[in-house]
This record gives C-alpha cells, structure tokens and sequence, in this order.
C-alpha cells in the first residue's frame, strides 16, 4: 500500500494544480512540473492528479492496495515498545542530546540481553518520528529555541484571500435557555464558530448543550461547508448566508479536541493545515476572539441572559427571565450572524459580505461536492475486528450486505465512525477506502445515543457486574426512557435528555432502494410473524 504518508506528499504537490484548472488557466506544464518534482512519468502525474480532482482534493484517494500488513503497523512485541520508548525519552530527549546511533545500539544490547528480538534502525527511528518535533527540540534544545522555531510571531495577521486561513473556538454562551416543552429554565448552551480572517465572515456555527467535543468540530466543519439561508419569523423572506467551502489552514487553540486522532486525520485528508496557539498567546486568536465577544455582547440584551459577570449581572434573576429555546436561539444566532454580515466593519472599511465577494470569496478554495464524506470524515472513531457476524461496537451488532464480500478477507481492524447522537447507524471504512453504512443488525431495536449506552452499561455494571448482552442494554434503555418521561417535568437533568433528544438528527431516506438492502436478523425468534392470505384468481377456476 503507498504508505499514507507519501500520498498525502503527493497531494499536496498536485493540489496546486486544482486552482489553476479552476481558473481557466493551462495545466499541462504544471502536470510536467510536479512529475519531476515527484520523480513520476508524466502519465502517472496525470492519473494521479484526476483521481485527486474525483475526490474532492482528498489524500487518500492516491493511497494504493497492496498485500502485507498496512503502513505504520507495530509488528513488534510490547515489551520491546515499552523498551524504546523509556530509552528514548530517558537518553534522548535530553539537554546532553546523545546521539540516534548511540541511543539505537543500547536499545539493542538491552533487548539482546534480555532474550528480545532487536529492532532494526529503522524501526526506532520510526518511533521517534512519531513523537512531536516541537517536543524533541524543546527537551534536546530549550524553550527558547522551540519557540524560535515553531511559535509564530506576534504581529498582524494578514489574510489576502477567503478561505486561506479559518479560526475556530467555542464557548459557553451568556444565557440561559429553556426546554421545548415546559418552557422551564434548562441550562446554558455552548457554541462553536469559525470565522475567515480575511473577510470576517462567520462560515459556520453550531450550538448544543454537550460540552464541546470531536462531535461539535465535525457539525460546526460541516455548517461551514454548506450554502445556507436563513428564514426571518413572521415573514416570507429569506436571508442569503451563501458562504462556504475548505479552509486552506485552521487555526485553533490546545483543547483536547482539536489534539484527536480524528480532527487531525480528517484534516490531512482533505489537504487542510492546523495551526495550534501557543499557551498564553492570546493574540494568535484575535480575530475569533473578537467575534465571540461581539455575539456575547449581542446576547446580554436578550432575556434570560446571564451577562459576562456576576457584578454585571446584578440581582437580574436569569432563571426568572428565561424564554428561548435551544432552537430558537438557533435561529436567533443565525439572524444576527446576517444582519453581522451586512454591518460595515471597521478593520475591513466595508461589509464583511462585500469583503468576501471583493476578495474572490465565491471561486476562493474548494468546494465540498460529497458533503456526508467530508461531515462523517470528522466524527469519532474506534477500530473493531469485521468478522462473520458484522461488527461489535458498544455492545450493539451492526451489519451490511457489503460486508458478505469482505469476511475472512481483511487484515485486520478496521476503522468505525459513529455519531454519539444516533448508533443507530456506523461507517465502516474497509481497506480499498470505501466507506461502507452499516445499520443495527437486529432493525427493531430503537435509535439511541451514546450518552443513553454508557448509562445502561454503567446501571448494569453497578446492580449485576460483568458485561452487559444486546438485548439486555436495550430494556435498561428503554426503561431508562420510561422512568425519564415520568420524571421529566421534576428535575432538570432528565428534561436536558429529553432536549437531546428532541435534537436528534432526521433519518435520511435510502438513496437508491433497488441496490440497499438492510439486513434483518433472522435468528431472533422474538421477531413478529404475518399470515399470508391468499387470494383466488376467477381466471383459474375455468
């Protein structure tokens, strides 16, 4: 298989040359350039840059199949990783800065001794290079010189075109919201945002009750990637929100969502750079800094709000007040986002609608044609074994016909991303890159959420213990639910479910029924029967 690591190099070569298609202009000697850049006959440039066209810019369409275990697999034993890895920290990530050579022969003579099999050169050296190179130069070399090397510089952040660099953030908003039903004072949402530098335009934002997560990255990621409007209440009139498109760079802060495994690989799929802001230094966020500050400042004037401090805030009773909900404040967001658009901004001189349209906001990057492949590319992620029965995630089965092809013939894990809001469907994506829907094996079983799984799992651990079964995790939930409904209206917590749950994504229809099937566990005698009634022909009694 080419190894992940030299596809996405090969993309990023050839991911130049999309801009210049976009525009009009000749190719083929850029084709010829990068062909010798990537030391490939001309005719493999262009095969490889037309399946990069076909997938949006995405790297792993150049990744290739190939027998053998995949790259970056560790095929050897966890003593001797444990072994390399204290070697390595403990002699060489150190101010006396011994050298590679040196550190790899002790690691030999050590593993030798000790009756383990020796890694070769480059097998630690590929350990090493896994760790974070700011790290290795902060403890071989000082703070002083990783800041020299890697922190930018303070300053102004100039920004010529859309979409080059985006800056995302979250915070918990200065209000408190009320549920959908009662109308009882619930509790304060959290919003995540991202704004483009260059014209101060907000391309994308979601709101939610969950502290910020893996999950708010991908939803807010995929506002950004759709063309919106706004419908104004009361009225017949919609406000046009049609900025989108993959940022060129992201700039976010140290939160343990912006460091996951599935933030960074999704970004490196899609060619997108993340930049990470130094501790402390608050100005690399200016801009969206900014622009949680004036939205805050827009929400203190509405009722219920929580203003910025308590001293602000005065004896104004927030709970008292409270009249919006969570969707309501959706929809209040957005509007305030547009009639922010088409507000003249003083940094700019202009509108940040009129910036983005000057700028070439509308042809700036690239647009997003498979929008479900770049939202699911986000989402969270556990590696599971397909085996003959599907596959086990969260004590729950999922199958797909597709999966009848693939059993017996994987080389091992394979990854599943899920949506914490809904199991009730994963995405399987195999070794040939196909992502494959997969749906609950038994489809009488009810949609639930992550949050909804770890509860029953947690109930039964503390009243039986051991490991919970399938059809056992679904009546603890089921009767969680009943209890829930009946106390919904006495505390807070359970009408808090009850919103997430109102907030549940719509299931979307199958796109082509005649080549879907959903598989249907026939094993399970609980499953209800039908007589069939049959009819007679007149024809067939002459």
């Amino acid at each position: 298989m080419v190894s992940e690591r030299l596809a996405k190099h090969r993309a990023s070569v050839l991911r130049p040359i999309l801009e210049l298609e976009k525009n009009g202009e000749p190719i083929s000697s850029a084709i010829g350039d990068a062909a010798w850049e990537l030391g490939l006959a001309k005719s493999h440039a262009w095969s490889l840059y037309r399946r990069l066209r076909e997938n949006d810019g995405r790297a792993a369409a150049l990744e290739l199949s190939r027998r053998g275990p995949k790259p970056g697999s560790k095929r050897v034993t966890r003593e001797v990783e444990d072994l390399i890895d204290v070697r390595l920290r403990r002699y060489y990530l150190v101010r006396e800065r011994s050298s590679f050579l040196r550190i790899w022969r002790e690691i030999r003579s050590e593993c030798e001794a000790k009756g383990f099999q020796p890694p070769t050169r480059k097998t630690v050296k590929a350990r090493l290079d896994a760790m974070d190179e700011k790290e290795i130069v902060r403890r071989r070399r000082g703070a002083k010189e990783a800041n020299k090397r890697f922190a930018a510089r303070p300053g102004r952040l100039a920004v010529g075109t859309p979409l080059d660099i985006v800056q995302i953030d979250h915070t918990l908003a200065d209000i408190i919201l009320v549920d959908h039903v009662n109308r009882r004072p619930l509790a304060r949402p959290y919003l995540t945002v991202a704004i483009d530098v260059a014209s101060r335009i907000v391309l994308g934002a979601f709101v939610s009750y969950d502290a910020p997560s893996v999950l708010s990255i991908a939803l807010c990621l995929d506002h950004c990637m759709r063309r919106k409007s706004i419908h104004v209440p009361g009225t017949l009139e919609e406000l046009v929100w049609p900025t989108s498109g993959i940022p060129k760079a992201i700039h976010v802060d140290n939160a343990q969502e912006f460091h996951s495994e599935a933030f960074s690989s999704a970004c490196e799929d899609w060619g997108i750079s993340v930049e990470y802001r130094p501790p402390g230094a608050t100005h690399f966020g200016g801009h969206i800094e900014r622009l949680i500050g004036t939205a805050m400042g827009a929400v203190h004037v509405l009722p219920g709000t929580t203003q910025s401090s308590a001293t602000e805030k005065g004896d104004y009773d927030s709970e008292k007040h409270a009249v919006l909900t969570l969707a309501e404040f959706e929809d209040w967001l957005y509007l305030e986002i547009c009639r922010y658009h088409n507000t003249r901004h003083e940094a700019l001189g202009r509108t940040p609608f009129a910036a983005w349209a000057d700028l070439g906001g509308d042809t700036a990057g690239r647009q997003v044609v498979d929008v479900e492949a770049f939202r699911t590319s986000f989402l969270p992620f556990e590696w599971r074994q397909l085996g003959r029965t599907g596959i086990t995630l969260f004590g729950v089965h999922y199958w797909s016909d597709a999966f009848a092809s693939l059993v017996g013939r994987g080389s091992g894990k394979v990854q599943v991303k899920y949506d914490p809001r809904d199991l009730s469907q994963v995405w399987v994506l195999v070794d040939d890159e196909r992502m494959i829907l997969a749906r609950y094996r038994d489809l009488s079983h009810p949609r639930i959420s992550l949050w909804e799984s770890r509860r029953a799992r947690k109930e039964w651990q503390d009243r039986h213990g051991g490991r919970i079964n399938e059809k056992a995790l679904f009546q603890v939930i089921d009767a969680q639910r009943r209890l829930a409904e009946a106390a919904r209206q006495k505390t807070r917590t359970t009408r808090l479910e009850s919103e997430r749950q109102a907030r549940l994504p719509k299931q979307q229809p199958r796109r082509d029924p005649s080549r879907e099937m959903f598989a249907i566990d026939t094993g399970n005698p609980d499953l209800p029967t039908y007589p069939i009634e049959e009819f007679d022909d007149p024809k067939r009694k002459n």
